[in-house]
């Protein structure tokens, strides 16, 4: 049986199943950090070294601007605005106000799921709770609490194919519990393919076995994985919430050993690309598995086979490669440089303008994307005029307009799945206000590619290559950032466009943006498909 939700909470269990799918669209994924993980960057950063007044100041706002929307803490944030104000390049970790922020940040994060539970309970007279908002900011403080996507999505599946009723706030209580549960310590086995230049024994070599000891291990332990050639192996224990969580932490370990033997002896000691749970008696993969990038302009346009390139594409994907199984920190700086070198001109005084600039792009793509996939989806469920005509257009960008009219003509139309109801509903607001929704999603972008800018100057310029939510972040905007220079890329071969020159045209056409009507969308999916002639 289902969890089963009130008509006002239509849609937030299957919404979560799709946050937590690594085969969702782009724009539908999570987008932002949790307010409790805004809670402790805050913290920990405002005290780094060489912290600046600006970047103190833009995470305190960020951070109140989560506090006072978020249904997960009791106050919305005001017994800590006047302490967050009191933050500045002087606090330290000896300083009161510091200290006492800390203590409230502990107790908030400990009682946010509990207090959702409550709002699901007994809902707040005075401030509706829509299940978008809840599924993003739920979502978001489970995953930044360590619990894998890839858990949370399984689990819930388990849920809904029990017979025992569940309430959402039952699902929150229990969620609760288990993030406050010890966490457990869970073994991999890292076959390698060159036999180690150094003894191999317990005394010499702690944590590595021979190849007949890694044979006996794998017959022992992981029976279900598939067989491997090796020249021995070694043995990481990894403490986490969950088996994915924890491979995830072997694989954050296991690049730094991958660079260590590349760099550090001749005889290179090659890992293979699969290794041994002795929890799940299976195998997982030793690279990053969950960021994806899809640049499918290339193919697209039919300019996969072209062998040659402008130079500038060239550079970014070069830059952006390493996102998808290179190590969290590699993933941040790489990221934040391709952006940053599409995105920056030689007239740009600070290079944080590449985050506003690239999230406007990928804000006008998320409209165009969106209503594409809700046009196919509608034409695939319905067998009518309005369907049929979607089948007859010849191009995604027509396809997409025509939904676009359909939607406003139709203000009751429904959709099979709840989640496509929901992205329905997101995007709606863009037909009578697309000035104000697109502006709405490029702030929240922004907001988050600064955050990406703030971790990157961490790994360059403090060598902070640990912890720090870094593979948080870089799981959660790998695949924006592959939205976003998809759509670079499509501009270059299509139209000859620069980045900055796409970025400056989308800027100067949001202010002339008008309301979706009968027989107009207004300009709302032209921001970036057209050039100015």
């Amino acid at each position: 049986m289902p969890i089963i939700e009130p008509p006002r909470l239509s849609g937030l269990t299957d919404r979560i199943l799709e946050l937590t799918s690594t085969r969702a669209p782009w724009q539908r994924r999570l987008w932002r950090g949790g307010t409790m993980e805004l809670a402790q960057e805050f913290l920990t950063d405002s005290v780094r070294p060489g912290a600046r007044e600006v970047a103190i100041a833009d995470r305190r706002k960020h951070l109140m601007e989560a506090l006072r929307t978020d249904h997960g803490i009791a106050d919305f944030g005001r017994r800590i605005e006047t302490l967050a104000k009191d933050i500045g390049t002087d606090t330290d970790e000896t300083s009161h106000s510091w200290i006492a922020l800390r203590h409230h940040v502990i107790e908030m994060n400990d009682a946010y799921l509990t207090n959702w539970a409550g709002a699901f309970d007994v809902p707040p007279p005075n401030r509706a709770i829509d299940a978008e908002g809840a599924a993003r900011r739920i979502t978001a403080h489970i995953l930044g609490s360590g619990m894998h996507k890839n858990s949370l999505h399984r689990w819930l599946h388990d849920i809904q194919s029990k017979s025992t009723p569940v309430t959402p706030g039952d699902f929150l209580r229990e969620a609760d519990r288990r993030l406050k549960a010890p966490e457990k310590v869970f073994t991999f086995c890292v076959p390698v393919d060159k036999r180690p230049p150094f003894e191999v024994s317990s005394e010499n070599a702690p944590g590595w076995m021979t190849s007949t000891e890694t044979a006996e291990w794998k017959r022992r332990y992981a029976p279900d994985a598939k067989p491997a050639r090796h020249q021995g192996s070694f043995l990481l224990e990894i403490t986490a919430r969950d088996v994915n969580a924890a491979a995830d932490a072997a694989r954050d370990v296991i690049a730094h050993l991958r660079t260590k033997f590349q760099l550090a002896s001749p005889n290179s000691i090659g890992i293979h690309p699969k290794m041994w749970s002795m929890q799940k008696r299976s195998d997982f993969p030793t690279t990053a598995t969950n960021r994806v990038i899809n640049l499918a302009a290339f193919d697209r346009l039919g300019r996969l086979q072209d062998l040659t390139t402008a130079d500038y594409l060239v550079n970014t994907l070069a830059l952006v490669e390493p996102l998808q199984t290179a190590a969290p920190h590699i993933a941040v700086m790489s990221g934040w440089s391709a952006i940053e070198s599409l995105l920056v001109g030689p007239a740009d005084c600070d290079d944080i303008v590449a985050a506003k600039r690239f999230s406007l792009i990928i804000a006008a793509s998320l409209m165009r994307a969106e209503f594409t996939r809700l046009a196919k989806t509608y034409a695939a469920e319905n067998d009518d005029p309005d369907a049929r005509a979607l089948n007859q257009c010849e191009t995604n960008i027509e396809r997409a307009k025509l939904f676009q009219i359909l939607a406003f003509n139709r203000p009751d139309l429904i959709l099979a799945s709840s989640t496509d109801n929901l992205a329905l509903q997101r995007v709606r607001p863009a037909l009578q206000n697309p000035r104000q929704e697109v502006n709405n999603v490029t702030d929240i972008l922004s907001r988050e590619f600064t955050r990406l800018y703030r971790k990157r100057n961490m790994v360059v310029h403090g060598g902070q290559i640990r912890g720090a939510n870094l593979h948080s972040i870089s799981e959660t905007l790998t695949p924006l950032i592959g939205a976003g220079i998809d759509r670079i890329v499509h501009a270059q071969l299509q139209f000859g466009i620069p980045p900055i020159e796409l970025s400056a045209m989308a800027e100067a056409r949001v202010d002339y943006l008008s309301p979706t009507t009968s027989d107009s969308g207004g300009g709302l999916l032209d921001l970036l498909e057209h050039p100015v002639q």
